[in-house]
């Protein structure tokens, strides 16, 4: 038995000593990069024996979701395993350590030179005051010595000179080494290596794709809006800050940007039994049906990443390309990013069409506020995101680009407006509170005047409102409005005016609040 187990223990042993391991380079051609990730598109070339063969690719991102690894390639071969692993040399820190030890070694040799040339500075001085002591020098003499010690030693300053200035700058290089080193975010991470496990009849060649997932990246949306005064069109930039933390340097390849954020919830949410039940005051129970629908929906709830960017120069070189469940920009000029760094890429450059009206909430402030009004919103594919704002070739501050969803306007808001002044008067001749047996009524009344001092004529939406009563027992009604247009649920009124250059416009609004005396209303 023993021998048996000895025996097949030896072919087993010839089988693995067999087997080749082949070290190969990757090559990376194509980049995805969602909001939250990236899939990474590499191709690997190989020369096989015939039999079986390990092909090691080594320095791949560490970030890797080892189930993403997908394989195709041409060649006589059959693929019969995939494995991904880490190594947790940090390959960066030892990059770093390498150009510092070489740094060393130039400060070193330039150091011993240093040396050198001032024990020669050292000598011809002696050698000079040997000179003066011993001999009899004449005039000529004199002034040839001289010129001699004088070529010599300025000959010796400045190899000293130059010697001192090459110090500084590999010490300003060190320096700049190790404070990457200590703030470089990927300077820690391991990086990965996929091992494929392939069998082939004959000598062949292979052309390997490998095709995955990696954490650590994205981007982010962020725009640059500029208007150059209310008769021109809006101009959006839409930029991309695209960054990487994968251990592994993306150096020349070709970008796609997707608005597809792969870590949603695919699966459809189901509706659950909605109970209804009294309100006691111990704490109610919430059944778990509801409980679970509730994490279902916080789990397809969508994440919006903001953050300011770098103007970029790439939207000539960008196609726009629409699918079914998302947004894709083609970036046709390669790209180098560098894992812990983030690069800018400008994706899009648009001319839009925009309405603009200064909107003015006299009940919180005097002045109006820029908005730009676009209505075909949906077919430039825009993410919420913060924006950088410029009119009239002046940098105002930044604004929110939201998602008006259902609605038909995405409203841009420009800054504020201080040409347009507004006041809110309230009219105390019509301001009374009266008891009508067991009822109080109150009046309330507002003069909204506003002021244009623009020299050209502008459109004016001015937001206020009047109370809502949510209790039988309050009773609200309107007594003057001046044309506004009442929202029945939020009590938002709204009026649209043209007012003229240098000129006023008035409205007011006026209701009255009826409830039982014996009861305080709160927020009247």
């Amino acid at each position: 038995m023993n021998r048996i187990l000895t025996f097949l223990f030896f072919l087993t042993s010839i089988g693995l000593s067999a087997q080749k391991s082949i070290d190969v380079s990757v090559k990376t051609t194509h980049i995805t990069v969602f909001t939250n990730r990236a899939q990474i598109e590499t191709e690997v070339k190989a020369s096989l024996a015939a039999g079986s063969s390990k092909i090691v690719i080594s320095d791949v991102a560490s970030t890797i979701d080892p189930n993403s690894i997908q394989v195709s390639g041409k060649g006589d071969f059959t693929l019969l395993s995939v494995n991904f692993e880490k190594d947790f040399i940090s390959k960066r820190v030892l990059t770093y350590q390498d150009s510092l030890k070489a740094i060393d070694a130039e400060m070193e040799e330039l150091t011993m030179t240093f040396n050198v040339l001032e024990l020669e500075e050292k000598m011809v001085m002696d050698n000079t005051k040997i000179k003066s002591d011993t001999d009899d020098l004449y005039k000529d003499d004199l002034e040839d010595m001289s010129q001699y010690f004088k070529r010599k030693l300025t000959g010796l300053g400045i190899e000293k000179l130059k010697n001192k200035r090459s110090r500084d700058k590999l010490l300003e290089r060190k320096t700049r080494i190790e404070n990457q080193m200590k703030t470089d975010p990927s300077r820690q991470l391991p990086l990965g290596k996929i091992i494929l496990t392939v069998k082939a009849n004959s000598a062949t060649s292979a052309i390997i794709n490998l095709n995955y997932i990696a954490y650590g990246a994205g981007w982010r949306p962020i725009y640059d809006v500029r208007v150059e005064n209310t008769e021109s069109p809006l101009n959006l930039s839409y930029k991309a800050d695209v960054f990487q933390n994968t251990g592994v340097n993306w150096g020349n390849v070709n970008l796609t940007l997707s608005t597809a954020s792969v870590n949603k919830q695919t699966t459809k949410p189901e509706l659950n039994p909605n109970f209804l039940y009294f309100y006691e005051s111990r704490s109610p129970v919430v059944s778990r049906a509801s409980a679970k629908m509730k994490v279902d929906m916080e789990m397809s709830a969508p994440m919006v990443m903001m953050e300011a960017a770098n103007m970029g120069t790439a939207a000539n070189y960008a196609e726009v390309v629409e699918t079914s469940l998302n947004t894709k920009f083609d970036i046709t000029i390669p790209y180098s990013i560098a894992s812990g760094k983030t690069e800018t890429v400008e994706i899009q450059n648009l001319t839009i069409i925009a309405n603009y009206a200064t909107y003015v909430v006299p009940k919180f402030d005097k002045n109006g506020f820029l908005i730009a009004e676009i209505n075909d919103w949906e077919r430039y594919n825009l993410i919420p995101a913060m924006a950088n704002v410029y009119f009239e070739g002046a940098f105002i501050g930044k604004t929110y680009i939201g998602n008006p969803g259902v609605k038909n306007e995405l409203k841009i808001s420009l800054g504020r407006d201080e040409r347009i002044q507004v006041k809110r008067d309230e009219i105390k001749d019509y301001k009374t509170r009266k008891t009508f047996g067991s009822n109080i009524r109150e009046n309330f009344g507002y003069d909204i005047i506003i002021r244009n001092t623009k020299k050209e004529t502008a459109n004016v939406i001015i937001e206020d409102q009047m109370p809502v009563s949510q209790d039988s027992d309050i009773e609200v009604e309107m007594e003057e409005l001046s044309n506004g247009v009442k929202d029945e649920n939020t009590g938002k009124i709204t009026w649209s005016l043209s007012v003229p250059a240098s000129q006023s416009r008035q409205v007011s609004l006026k209701y009255s609040v009826k409830y039982p005396k014996d009861k305080n209303v709160v927020n009247l």
